[in-house]
């Protein structure tokens, strides 16, 4: 088995048809950003770490020209990720003969493969059930497979895949922190999804739109923060207003009990970017997806993530951008 110093190296494969997400995900986990991209021609390379393991990812393009380029990597894969859009139910034969012919070119090693019913936030969609009948999974009794309903908008089952991959590689299942206290009418969050922070040290505030520049005021988020800090945070943003101009920040948010969305502890207005209103879940999904790539880059959680995950329908691609860009492969 390779080996990188005393890490050791994995090599996981990610394909399925063009379009299906695989690089919107991957994204996700190896840079901590969702962003629009073309789909990929070829073979795209990254990596992955966590704790002693290394992971090299493959991203293979899934235009039919390309996917014979997956049959040589095959035998060096220790993990499969086979990606289908269950939006799309007019390629399900294609998808069940690519996925059964990357079985029978791994019949040999039974290579653990997981399959990611994605795009699941869609209205009309291919079932569990019939994915699972359509690829034959039931009749693959003798290899490790899964299958996991993942999405990008919503950020449903990505933890898990990542999950899936250092359970099946390491035995272990990644731990997510997500700092939070509860109290009677409130519970509280760490850290706050608008804080931006500039490399000179300044921070502003990106919620709802704005880009306020603010004064870091932080309490200690676990011994100090309590509605008793609620109740004094109006005068010290008096204070901060009269000596500085500024309005503070003190790192993190609130979530009132029967309430859905997040809101500002100065403020009290709710969390919401580029029309996405923030509620918990995908707050904490978010938090934790970003600690992903946090691992990757040797922190705890990456805080600029945060905001770029929670954001991510807004950066993902039409169906006229997948048209357009189609169009201007086909001419290339």
């Amino acid at each position: 088995m390779p080996k990188v110093g005393n890490e050791k190296t994995k090599v996981v494969l990610f394909c399925g048809l063009s379009n299906a997400g695989k690089t919107t995900i991957l994204n996700i986990f190896t840079k901590g950003d969702v962003f629009k991209t073309a789909p990929t021609l070829g073979v795209s390379l990254s990596t992955l770490k966590a704790k002693d393991m290394n992971f090299r990812i493959f991203d293979l393009g899934g235009q039919e020209k390309f996917r014979e380029e997956v049959t040589p990597l095959l035998p060096f894969a220790d993990l499969i990720v086979f990606v289908v859009d269950s939006g799309n139910k007019k390629n399900l034969k294609e998808v069940s003969k690519e996925f059964k012919r990357i079985l029978r070119n791994t019949q040999k090693k039974l290579i653990p493969i997981c399959v990611l019913r994605h795009k699941s936030d869609l209205k009309k969609t291919i079932k569990e059930s019939t994915l699972i009948s359509k690829l034959g999974l039931k009749g693959v009794l003798n290899r490790s497979w899964e299958m996991i309903s993942t999405s990008a908008v919503t950020l449903v089952g990505l933890k898990e895949v990542y999950s899936w991959i250092l359970k099946e590689t390491t035995g272990e299942v990644p731990e997510f922190k997500v700092d939070k206290k509860k109290e009677e009418e409130y519970s509280f969050h760490y850290p706050c999804p608008m804080l931006k922070e500039m490399e000179d040290g300044s921070t502003y505030c990106l919620n709802q739109d704005q880009f306020i520049e603010t004064e870091l005021t932080s309490f200690g988020f676990h011994d100090e923060v309590s509605k008793m800090v609620l109740e004094i945070i109006p005068d010290l943003r008096k204070e901060s207003m009269e000596n500085s101009g500024k309005d503070i920040c003190p790192d993190f948010c609130i979530l009132k009990n029967g309430e859905k969305i997040l809101r500002c502890p100065v403020t009290t207005k709710q969390i919401d970017t580029r029309n996405i209103k923030v509620t918990l879940k995908r707050y904490e999904d978010s938090v934790m997806l970003s600690q992903i790539y946090g691992f990757k880059i040797g922190m705890d959680i990456c805080r600029e993530c945060i905001y770029k995950i929670i954001i991510s329908p807004d950066t993902i691609l039409s169906e006229d951008d997948i048209k357009s860009l189609q169009k201007s492969i086909i001419k290339s």
